[in-house]
């Protein structure tokens, strides 16, 4: 009996413990999975912070299962494939597409718009990398300068040179990174999936490759690839790289709200970058250059009579520019000029007025000389100079003194008489201590100017 009574004790104590142990097990697990729980939930809860240096950004949110189409990886250098709307920069006052980020981290851009038209040249160093960078020589870098860009800002940019004669012989097997700014390869067109691509905007513009020794590749407005004489005019979109850790300030990388990188304030007309927008006379104007404390701009459209374009001769006589004589250069510095509101932004300013040969193509004869005028026009080697068709510009011919250049329905350089009736797209100097009241300098968001300081 004594021996039944110790044995129910042991089976008693023993279940007393498994039971205790049971709960004990059963509130840790409870405890450890509602602490899990509990984290996870506060974690889900924090915001997603996204990296702002723009090579991490942009890999982190294309490089997935989704997007692997159209975000494509080879030998370590991300291309944008495809009519993508997610590769948009702002940056230096331009609109730019993110074409590549190279094996370095570094990211190649491309301008959304075509900025100039030139001809392609006896080559295409001759003419359009000599328009694009700082040389040597003088009159070079007309668009470098507009960058402004710090030392060490720009990086050497990888542009391929290869020479062929049909279009399933293009490649990368020659190449150079001798320059800062360059132009898209027909290679890059290819690899972006060419006409079905963003890289196809609805311009004529050159690529870096060459055809044969008199003509050259370029990608037509239908977004075709085709080849054409080197005495050709057609767009230039500049190529530049910059540093994948540049910061991010705002943005999404979308048309409307791009990865915005300038950082510098922007408390005066003097600190604008060229290529943005402003409201002037309530006119939307776009910064063209800097000189000294003068900044050029130009309308964005031809003026007006009414809703249609005034159309005018620039001379019954000859192409000079004389006040008293020319039709065109007496109206804009008087009726034009006196129907602007707000005249004392205005200051005289030097206008190129050049002469050009169709002969030898070289852009670099229209700066050689200038003009001084309160109204002008600007010069076939301006920045922007052909945006508006049907418009007179302010070059001459060298041979023919009773014709001046002009930029013709397909946005590109006409020679034309100076008797022909043509639309007027303005331009002058404003102050560059004027303030800026608001804006961003987008076309959407122009900066309004806001008084002299």
């Amino acid at each position: 009996m004594e021996e039944k009574k110790k044995k129910k004790k042991i089976r008693i104590k023993k279940q007393v413990i498994f039971n205790l142990f049971s709960i004990l097990f059963v509130f840790g697990t409870g405890f450890y999975f509602l602490g899990r729980l509990i984290y996870y939930k506060m974690e889900s809860e924090k915001p997603y912070i996204a990296p702002t240096d723009l090579a991490t950004r942009v890999i982190e949110e294309n490089d997935t299962y989704e997007l692997r189409k159209t975000f494509v990886e080879t030998n370590g250098i991300y291309r944008f494939v495809g009519d993508v709307d997610n590769n948009y920069v702002k940056y230096k006052g331009y609109l730019w597409r993110i074409v590549r980020i190279n094996a370095d981290k570094t990211i190649t851009l491309v301008t959304e718009d075509t900025v100039t038209s030139l001809p392609y040249g006896g080559s295409l160093q001759n003419y359009i990398l000599s328009w694009l960078n700082l040389e040597e020589e003088k009159n070079t870098g007309i668009f470098e300068n507009t960058l402004e860009a710090e030392d060490g800002e720009l990086r050497s940019t990888k542009q391929c040179f290869d020479s062929f004669l049909d279009i399933e012989s293009a490649g990368c097997f020659e190449s150079n990174s001798d320059y800062k700014i360059g132009l898209l390869s027909i290679y890059d067109y290819l690899e972006a999936n060419a006409n079905e691509s963003y890289l196809n905007n609805g311009t004529n513009y050159w690529t870096t490759n060459s055809h044969d020794d008199s003509r050259a590749w370029y990608v037509s407005s239908e977004g075709l690839v085709s080849y054409d004489d080197y005495t050709s005019k057609y767009g230039i979109r500049p190529t530049i790289t910059i540093d994948g850790n540049t910061q991010i300030v705002s943005g999404i990388g979308t048309a409307d709200d791009p990865f915005q990188l300038n950082t510098r304030e922007i408390n005066t007309l003097q600190e604008v970058y060229p290529g943005s927008y402003l409201l002037y006379n309530d006119t939307l104007w776009k910064v063209v250059s800097k000189e000294n404390d003068k900044v050029k701009v130009v309308s964005e459209d031809c003026i007006k009579q009414g809703e249609e374009c005034l159309l005018m001769r620039f001379s019954l006589y000859d192409n000079e520019f004389s006040l008293s004589r020319e039709e065109m250069l007496y109206y804009l510095n008087n009726t034009y000029y006196n129907s602007l509101k707000d005249k004392n932004y205005i200051v005289d300013g030097n206008f190129y007025a050049g002469t050009y040969s169709l002969a030898d193509n070289n852009y670099r004869s229209a700066l050689e000389s200038k003009v001084h005028f309160k109204i002008g026009l600007l010069s076939i080697a301006d920045p922007f100079a052909f945006e508006v068709a049907n418009t007179f510009l302010f070059t001459t011919s060298k041979t023919n003194e009773m014709s001046i250049y002009s930029v013709n329905d397909n946005h590109v350089l006409y020679e034309n008489m100076v008797t022909e009736e043509l639309a007027i797209r303005p331009a002058f100097h404003l102050k560059g201590n004027i303030k800026i009241a608001s804006g961003t300098g987008d076309y959407l968001n122009p900066y309004v100017l806001g008084g002299l300081e």
